[in-house]
């Protein structure tokens, strides 16, 4: 959702104010958003519908809000007891003074001790260093951006060890980088969207690829990720950087393509990965992800991957950034970015 705000309002104006959604399906007393903050002199509240009548609504402001440099951000909210009832969002002015646009990617109704990666905290009060061992080894048949090129914050908790025996192709459905330092942004903004706004160990994925073939280690593949709820042990998550989904639409570049077979071969033919055993998100879960754009390439790369056809692996490039021409190629097809 793209939001236009208008400038040179007084302060403490309401700049935006979506309609109430419909009822959600089921309780929550946490609110979570993300997106694009281009301005930060706007506060963004969550309204709770009244449940009697007469009664005014509620509004909460953020309890944590985390902007980075580049405009993206998160932000939670605590409502208190268990709800059913519809909210919408509502933008403040804080002291805009141009026209901007606010982007949210995405917003999820959840229960505050459902959250959690794990049930126990670990006492321990030093930095938890994995072993080595469980990372993709250093002779791996395609290239990778290793945790500590994109600057990884150290996880919260211990890993827990699996083997790998399928995987999963996710999309961000967020930020579309167009360029390596946004790659990179992006990578660092997911990990504290993951570990401090959802509570996780830390980054879900164990790798994600960006529209210029450049693949970024998230957790490592031997451990246990957190993308897909309830089926993560021995699961390994791709995630593709960008909104597949219509009407956004992001382009599937043939380097990310030719990454992501890379990696999915690497992963079949070490672990003994089966023909059936490559899902799409939805295939799990009820979610829209991987997009319907990505959702509709499911065969295609399941036969590239599975029915000895030539992959490419040497060709995935390494920080390749695209020429002017072809960025704005991309700016013109995307419907989302600004």
């Amino acid at each position: 959702m793209q939001i236009t705000l208008q400038g040179s309002q007084k302060a403490g104006a309401v700049l935006f104010e979506s309609r109430f959604s419909e009822t959600p399906g089921a309780t929550y007393d946490t609110v979570l958003l993300e997106g694009e903050m281009p301005d930060a002199a706007i506060r963004l509240d969550v309204v709770l519908r009244s449940g009697f009548f007469l009664a005014a609504d509620k509004r909460y402001q953020p309890e944590t809000l985390r902007r980075f440099p580049n405009g993206r951000f998160w932000a939670r909210y605590r409502l208190g007891p268990l709800t059913r009832q519809p909210l919408k969002l509502s933008v403040v002015n804080l002291g805009v003074e141009k026209d901007s646009t606010l982007t949210i990617y995405g917003t999820e109704l959840l229960k505050a001790d459902s959250m959690r990666e794990t049930r126990e905290v670990q006492a321990s009060t030093f930095t938890y260093v994995p072993d080595p061992a469980l990372s993709l080894p250093e002779n791996a048949p395609f290239r990778l951006v290793r945790r500590a090129a994109w600057s990884a914050a150290a996880p919260k908790e211990p890993f827990t060890p699996h083997q790998p025996v399928y995987f999963t192709l996710h999309h961000t459905q967020a930020h579309y980088p167009l360029t390596y330092d946004r790659s990179v942004l992006e990578m660092q903004f997911i990990q504290d969207f993951h570990q401090n706004g959802r509570g996780w160990i830390d980054i879900g994925y164990h790798f994600l690829v960006d529209p210029f073939g450049n693949i970024f280690e998230g957790r490592p593949i031997n451990v246990v990720g957190a993308h897909t709820k309830y089926r993560n042990t021995g699961n390994i998550g791709i995630s593709i950087m960008g909104n597949f989904h219509p009407p956004v639409s992001n382009v599937f570049t043939p380097e990310t393509q030719s990454s992501f077979l890379a990696a999915g071969t690497y992963l079949k033919d070490t672990y003994t990965v089966n023909k059936s055993s490559f899902y799409a998100h939805r295939d799990l879960q009820a979610t829209d992800c991987p997009g319907d754009d990505l959702y509709a390439k499911m065969e295609t790369l399941r036969g590239l991957l599975f029915d000895n056809q030539a992959v490419p692996v040497d060709l995935v490039p390494a920080r390749v950034e695209l020429n002017a021409e072809q960025s704005k190629s991309l700016r013109q097809l995307m419907n989302f970015y600004r």
